[in-house]
C-alpha cells in the first residue's frame, strides 16, 4: 500500500514537472512571438512612414524646380547685358527653404562651365581645324577658305577640338594614368558615334565590349549619364573620380561652349586645356582670379590671354561668355529621409526656362 501511494506521488509530480516546463515553453514562445510581431509592425510603420516623408520630398523638389525657374528668370530679367558670369544673383549662396518636418536646399550651377562629353563625337565647323592666321589654311586660289577634309594627309582622322580639349585634360588631371589619354579621348569618341569603325589604332567599337566576361554593346549615340563613363574601356572608378568635377552631359554634342567667366578657379585646368596647353597653368589661374566683377567681354579676355599665344581657331570657336544650360541640385531633408534630385534647365527667348532632364541620386 506504501508502495503504491509513493509510486503515485512520483507520478504526480513527474506530470507536475513537465506541465511546469510546457508552461515556460509555451510563455518563452509567446514572447518571441509578441517581440517579433512588435519588430514587424514598427518595420512596418517606419517603412510607411519613410515612404510617405520620400514622396512628400519629391512633391517639395518638384515645387523647387518651379522656384528655381521663377528665380532663374528674375536673375536675368534684372541683366543688360547677355554676359554670364559668378557675379549674377544666380550664381550666389544656396537657396535654403523650412519646411514642415524638415528643410529643403538648392543651388544652381552653369553646366557650361565644364566639359560636355557628347561633344567629343561632334565634327568641328568647316575652317576652324587650323591656327588663327596661319598660312596653312586652305584656300581657294581667290583667296576664300574651302571646307577642311575630314582625314589627313596619312588617311588619319583629324582630332576635333573636343577631342584635343579632352586629351589635354586628361594628360593635367589624370597625371599617374598608365593609358595615353588619346586613347581614353578615342575609346570616349567611339562610344559616341554611330559607326562601327574604330578611331584609329587606339579606338574600340562594338567587337571589344563583346568580347568581356559580361558582354554589352556601346549605345553609338549620345551619353545618358556622366556616370557612363565608367564602362567605357580604360576607365576605371578612380579616374570617374578624378574626371567627375570637369565632365558633365548635355542633351547636344554641338552644346559644346565653355564659358570663361563661370569655370571656377579650383577647375582652371579646364580653361588650360580650352586654349590648347598653349600657356602656363599660373597664367590661367591668374586669368581666372583677376576676372572683373562682371565678367569679361571676349575682347577683353583675349586682351588679358596676350596676343603673343596663338591659340587654333578652333579652340577659340569653343569659348564665350554666355550660357543656357543651368542645372539645379536640390536635396530635401524630412525626417530622416534625405532624397537628392538634380535637374537640367535650358533657357529659351525671353528668358524662359525649360526642364531638359532630371534625375535622382547624390551623383
Amino acid at each position: 500500500m506504501l508502495r503504491f501511494k509513493s509510486t503515485k506521488n512520483r507520478q504526480i509530480k513527474k506530470q507536475q514537472g513537465t506541465v511546469l516546463v510546457t508552461v515556460l515553453l509555451v510563455v518563452a514562445f509567446v514572447a518571441i512571438l509578441v517581440v517579433e510581431v512588435n519588430k514587424t509592425v514598427s518595420y512596418q510603420a517606419n517603412l510607411n512612414r519613410n515612404l510617405m516623408n520620400r514622396d512628400q520630398a519629391y512633391s517639395y523638389l518638384k515645387g523647387m524646380e518651379e522656384l528655381a525657374k521663377i528665380y532663374l528668370k528674375k536673375a536675368f530679367d534684372s541683366e543688360k547685358e547677355e554676359t554670364v558670369h559668378l557675379g549674377q544673383s544666380w550664381a550666389q549662396e544656396d537657396i535654403v527653404f523650412p519646411i514642415d518636418g524638415g528643410s529643403m536646399r538648392a543651388s544652381i550651377t552653369d553646366m557650361q562651365s565644364c566639359f560636355n562629353l557628347n561633344s567629343i563625337g561632334m565634327p568641328d565647323n568647316s575652317n576652324a581645324n587650323s591656327e588663327e592666321d596661319d598660312p596653312s589654311i586652305n584656300r581657294s586660289p581667290a583667296g576664300r577658305e574651302l571646307p577642311l577634309p575630314s582625314t589627313s594627309a596619312t588617311g588619319e582622322p583629324l582630332v576635333t577640338a573636343s577631342e584635343e580639349i579632352f586629351t589635354i585634360l586628361l594628360e593635367k588631371v589624370l597625371d599617374n594614368t598608365e593609358i595615353q589619354p588619346s586613347a581614353l579621348a578615342a575609346a570616349v569618341k567611339d562610344w559616341i558615334d554611330e559607326d562601327a569603325t574604330p578611331t584609329g589604332p587606339d579606338g574600340v567599337e562594338d567587337i571589344y565590349y563583346q568580347g568581356l566576361d559580361v558582354p554589352y554593346l556601346p549605345p553609338n549615340g549620345p551619353i545618358a549619364h556622366v556616370s557612363e563613363l565608367r564602362t567605357i574601356k580604360s576607365f576605371d572608378n578612380s579616374s570617374y573620380a578624378k574626371m567627375l568635377d570637369y565632365i558633365c552631359v548635355l542633351p547636344e554634342g554641338n552644346d559644346n561652349k565653355l564659358n570663361v567667366n563661370t569655370i571656377p578657379t579650383e577647375r582652371s585646368e579646364l580653361l588650360y586645356a580650352a586654349m590648347g596647353g598653349k600657356i602656363s597653368q599660373e597664367i590661367v589661374n591668374e586669368i581666372i582670379s583677376e576676372r572683373p566683377k562682371d565678367g569679361y567681354d571676349l575682347q577683353e579676355f583675349w586682351d588679358k590671354v596676350g596676343s603673343a599665344t596663338k591659340v587654333k581657331k578652333k579652340l577659340k570657336e569653343r569659348l564665350d561668355i554666355t550660357s543656357i544650360y543651368f542645372q539645379m541640385d536640390a536635396k530635401a531633408e524630412i525626417g530622416r529621409t534625405k532624397v537628392h534630385m538634380k535637374t537640367l534647365f535650358v533657357k529659351e527667348d525671353d528668358n524662359q526656362f525649360k526642364v531638359v532632364s532630371r534625375y535622382f541620386g547624390k551623383e
